[in-house]
């Protein structure tokens, strides 16, 4: 039986959390996949295994990845 635990990267935003094959992408394609599923603002900090990174960072199977929102951005509008 294979299993997938060895390539996939754990992708986490608020009470959001998903196992997904990104292993060898960038940052800056994982933003865009998932900017409309997860509702990402553009100006989300991303962080992984606990640094913040930049766009062209290439991530490696078992990574966490969090994107998270700036202070502040709840209720900003009102």
């Amino acid at each position: 039986m294979q299993t997938y635990e060895d390539t996939t990267c754990k992708v986490v935003y608020g009470v959001n959390e998903l196992s997904l094959d990104l292993g060898g992408k960038s940052i800056r394609g994982i933003w865009k996949m998932l900017e409309q599923v997860l509702n990402l603002p553009r100006e989300t900090t991303v962080s992984v295994n606990g640094q913040t990174v930049a766009d062209d960072h290439i991530v490696r199977a078992g990574d966490e990845i969090e994107f998270l929102k700036p202070a502040g951005v709840k209720g900003l509008a009102a």
